[in-house]
């Protein structure tokens, strides 16, 4: 039931559409042949032409069946009254060749618009209205042919008139495909360009072009002065202020206000010789016409370039700032990345504090202050007490335990951002303590001893204590150029090698003696 209800719809508005393009055809043949200029009715300006066209283009060939309807309808009332009167063979023989051409004429101008349009809006571009010209040109010579050679085969028009009436046809033709088609089919874009132009606040702009042109149109059509050169300037105008649709529309009813009044006997195009009027008259409207599609198209093209290129611009400063984010996120993770590898370029993997190499870069760094600002700087050298004995007793991973305990309880010991507690080699670790001088050193050396102590880490192979002990060499210089670091260091070990001596488990301070 559903789809018998839609396809009845459907059939409806066929026949709907094609009876109102059937009475507006036949309307605009009745306007048409009131300036018919030549035998047979071959009027001046062929307003049917103009709307068939768009309606071809815009609608397909779901319009055929009015425009066939329309056509056979107003050329049979416009025939029937011809002199002399014509056989019903030769007034179907007419209406054939006429509905033929009617339908053919803006078939064969969409298809080559369709076929060869680069740009789906023909009016935007030069190229494509360039071949909506040349299609809407070319297409009017076939209903010409099939129209104009039916009047002559019925003795309509007589052999002599036969090149005067085709061009009178073609150019009534193709002139509407010029003046009013751009205006029907641009009619759609007219929401967007009412809306992107601003014109709701421009009445004040519009009123006083409005009148410059109905003064214009008075002087050069009622009053008959030869300016209707004016009309270029506002045309132009229009295009620059408000775009195609509205200068096609300029054109459309300019065309027809010089169309009534050249048929009222006003204006310019009014000699002595009716088929000069006709020409200066057509030439007119084609000329501005044409003015206003390839001026209208480039204007298009120039603004649709300016907006490309401010995209452009605006997606190239959005990949500027992007890539420039990334950049910056890039060089962090670099930072980071640099500071993970400094840490363990510098950092012994086992606990976690100052590796050998971190030593000998700081230690020469803070030597070289120090010496510049006269300031002493001191070494602890440090070593488990019978480490092997523990490696040995416990095995090697709680000797790494160990090892580790101990580096990090000496390193929550010195506080000072400039101290530094390396592992040196083994079981050896050494500190670094800028602007210190002995006995500075030493009571650090004695805070390191005992917190190793409270560890308590148990130590049953130790030969002095039954848990974890350490020995500490302490020493300390006031750094110059005349001396190395390796001089502070071999002054620590030394004191170590002392310590160990004596008995282990004590810091003891180097000295000469």
């Amino acid at each position: 039931m559903k789809g018998n209800w839609l396809l009845q719809r459907g059939i409806a508005q066929f026949i709907i559409l094609n009876l109102l393009i059937a009475i507006a055809y036949a309307y605009g043949v009745r306007i048409s042949h009131e300036f018919a200029t030549l035998p047979g009715t071959v009027a001046s300006v062929w307003f049917p032409s103009g709307m068939t066209l768009a309606l071809v283009y815009l609608l397909g060939d779901r319009v055929i069946l009015g425009i066939i309807c329309g056509s056979t309808y107003a050329l049979t009332l416009g025939l029937s009254n011809s002199i002399p009167s014509l056989s019903v063979f030769n007034l179907v023989l007419i209406l054939m060749a006429c509905a033929c051409g009617n339908v053919l004429q803006p078939m064969i101008a969409t298809y080559l618009i369709k076929r060869f349009a680069r740009h789906k809006d023909i009016f935007s571009h030069v190229n494509t209205v360039v071949l909506y010209i040349l299609a809407a040109v070319f297409a009017p010579t076939v209903s010409a042919s099939f129209g104009i050679t039916s009047l002559w085969v019925t003795g309509v028009i007589p052999w002599t008139s036969y090149v005067l009436s085709w061009m009178t046809w073609w150019l009534g033709s193709a002139l509407p495909h010029l003046i009013f088609t751009p205006t029907l089919l641009l009619w759609q874009n007219f929401a967007d360009t009412y809306k992107n132009k601003n014109i709701q606040d421009k009445y004040w702009e519009i009123g006083l072009g409005l009148s410059i042109f109905l003064g214009v149109s008075w002087i050069a059509f009622v009053s008959g002065y030869p300016l209707a050169y004016l009309f270029l300037p506002i045309l132009i105008w229009t295009v620059f202020r408000y775009g195609s649709f509205f200068a096609s529309l300029l054109v459309s009813i300019v065309s027809l206000i010089a169309i009534l009044a050249t048929a009222k006997n006003h204006g310019l195009y009014i000699p002595n010789e009716p088929n000069a009027s006709l020409l200066l008259l057509q030439s007119f409207m084609a000329v501005l016409a044409l003015t206003s599609l390839i001026l209208s198209a480039v204007i298009d093209e120039k603004n649709a370039a300016q907006i490309s290129l401010k995209q452009a611009m605006e997606n190239l400063e959005l990949q500027v700032i992007e890539r420039t984010t990334e950049l910056q996120h890039s060089e962090s993770l670099l930072k980071q990345a640099n500071l993970e590898l400094e840490k363990l370029v510098n950092i012994d993997g086992l606990t976690q504090v100052g590796n050998r190499r971190c030593f000998d870069d700081r230690l020469k760094m803070e030597w070289g202050r120090l010496s510049r600002n006269a300031q002493p700087i001191a070494l602890i050298l440090f070593d488990i007490d019978y480490f092997k004995l523990y490696n040995d007793l416990y095995g090697h991973q709680m000797g790494d335990d160990c090892l580790t305990a101990i580096a990090q309880r000496v390193k929550q010991v010195i506080s000072r951002p400039a101290d530094l507690v390396a592992r040196y080699g083994g079981e050896e670790f050494v500190i670094i303590l800028p602007n210190t001088d002995i006995q500075g050193a030493l009571i650090v050396a004695e805070q390191i001893r005992i917190a190793i102590t409270n560890l308590g880490i148990v130590h049953q192979s130790s030969s002095i204590s039954d848990i974890v002990t350490i020995s500490l060499g302490v020493a300390s210089l006031l750094p110059n150029s005349m001396q190395e670091p390796a001089t502070l260091i071999k002054q620590a070990d030394t004191a170590l090698y002392r310590a160990k001596q004596q008995g282990r488990n004590q810091s003891v301070v180097f000295s000469d003696t």
